[in-house]
């Protein structure tokens, strides 16, 4: 090898091991600039917990780049405004895409609108492609065949079978595993959908989509493909009921005792051992986990119980994902729903001039709060309405906005283009799981608290709410009534 090929050759090594687990996501954006882009994906596909991986601007000439460390293939989303998309990720490559926004098919769409998403320079074999290839074999399939779907008996299942030789014979063909498990599970969970037993009723026969049969196909000495929603979906569905059944029977009595009466794992774990599909530690726990969740709001469970069990798993487990996933569950389980009378969620916010403002420093007042964004039309709109409250109210009520854009800078513009919206303005910043604890699913969103920062009102009326929307608070009586009260 020539010395200067051998040079260039150890700078393109170099170059991959520097950026080898990099992800990067770039390309255009139509007629969305200088807005922001969120990245995100989920924590589990047990909890659908949003984890924000970051953001980045669109530009002015609507380009945007982004760079994350991804250690596994997983979904990404990616969110402009209220407006969604995703697709698959793998470490280490680099997604050149375009993103627009189509008015006329997300007409009838209120909080699930979608970007349309298109891959520039996409290759036939990158994941994304193959799925896609797969997908639409398979949504013609199932319109193909719908009159025998609805009609939930087993008359579908040789068509099934078909369609299954032929996709997995065309899957040998794939590099890749992660796609080879996604049209294998999404065939497993279109199996599963059939009404399957241990023992086909009508006939006292096994057929190839009893439960047992399903199981050994798709489960049985299977590894745990937790990066796979298509995987933790059919797991899901199969096991949906499998906790509540096994301790209706004489044999799972110590199932229940293990849950209501001991409120231990370790009991819990020695109870499931008599069954032989729990074949592994791991699978066991996994089971146990989800199987907890599904009767987490059955009365004849003490849910207290079940929380100190996955307690239990999340502090012992030997697995990652297992201690990842009953985290995520007790988080869901012990959450409080905002209601009147409960404490409001606490926070330590910037102001403007970047300061560090906390809900308590608002304490002596009622306290009107809002979560607003500048992308926003029903937020700039209802601001107006604020200000006009805000001028009659301020002695007696105080007011906050809460600004959730990502860009401090944001905020600030907005605040100098309408200098009179001169009430306290607080920046959301990183603090996103505030939006959780509120549990604010779009914006703008009203609270309000009373002098002692107890909710009153979750959601609280909006800024002339009852002029547009009837059925609303009047937000004014609520001010009139409390300034009255004091």
């Amino acid at each position: 090898m020539h010395l200067k090929s051998l040079f260039s050759f150890i700078l393109l090594l170099n170059t991959l091991i520097s950026f080898g687990s990099k992800t990067v996501i770039k390309g255009n954006v139509k007629d969305f600039d200088n807005q922001e882009i969120t990245v995100y994906s989920y924590t589990d596909y047990f909890s659908d917990n949003i984890q924000t991986i970051g953001y980045t601007t669109i530009a002015q000439n609507g380009t945007f780049n982004f760079e994350f460390e991804c250690e596994e293939i997983q979904k990404i989303f990616l969110k402009i405004e209220d407006k969604t998309t995703w697709f698959f990720a793998q470490p280490g490559m680099v997604y050149n895409v375009s993103l627009s926004y189509n008015e006329e098919y997300n007409k009838q769409r209120v909080y699930d609108k979608q970007l349309s998403l298109k891959f520039n320079f996409p290759a036939p074999t990158e994941l994304n492609q193959e799925i896609k290839k797969f997908n639409d074999k398979y949504d013609s399939f199932f319109d193909e065949n719908y009159t025998l779907f609805v009609k939930r008996d087993r008359s579908i299942e040789p068509k099934i079978k078909a369609f299954k030789t032929k996709m997995l014979s065309d899957a040998e063909n794939v590099k890749s595993t992660f796609v080879k498990g996604y049209i294998k599970y999404t065939i497993a969970i279109l199996e599963n959908s059939i009404d399957v037993s241990y023992q086909d009723n009508k006939t006292g026969k096994n057929s190839l989509s009893t439960k047992a049969n399903i199981y050994t196909e798709y489960l049985h000495n299977k590894p745990i493909l937790y990066n796979s929603s298509e995987y933790i979906n059919f797991f899901k569905t199969f096991f949906k009921t499998e906790m509540k059944d096994l301790t209706l029977k004489i044999s799972g009595l110590d199932v229940a005792k293990a849950i209501n009466e001991q409120a231990s794992f370790s009991a819990l774990s020695k109870a499931l051992d008599k069954y032989p599909f729990l074949e592994t530690k791991e699978f066991k726990e996994l089971f146990a986990l989800y199987g907890l969740l599904t009767i987490s709001n059955d009365k004849y469970f003490n849910r207290d119980n079940i929380i100190k069990i996955m307690n239990e798993i999340k502090t012992t487990s030997d697995f990652p994902h297992q201690k990842n996933i009953a985290a995520e569950l007790i988080n869901d389980l012990t959450k409080k729903p905002l209601s009147s009378g409960s404490k409001a969620p606490s926070f330590e916010l910037t102001n403007p001039n970047g300061e560090l403002i906390s809900l308590s420093s608002f304490k002596g007042k009622p306290l009107y709060i809002n979560f607003w964004s500048t992308w926003n039309v029903p937020s700039q709109k209802e601001m107006k309405v604020m200000e006009q409250l805000y001028k009659k109210y301020s002695q007696g009520i105080e007011f906050l906005s809460i600004c959730t854009d990502n860009d401090f800078e944001k905020m600030t513009a907005f605040l100098a283009k309408n200098p009179t919206y001169n009430w306290p303005f607080l920046h959301l910043g990183k603090n996103q799981k505030l939006l959780e604890y509120y549990q604010i699913k779009t914006t703008p969103a009203y609270y309000l608290l009373d002098d002692d920062l107890t909710i009153l009102k979750a959601p609280a009326g909006r800024p002339g709410g009852t002029a547009e929307r009837a059925t609303e608070d009047n937000i004014e009586k609520d001010f009139f009534d409390l300034i009255n009260k004091r």
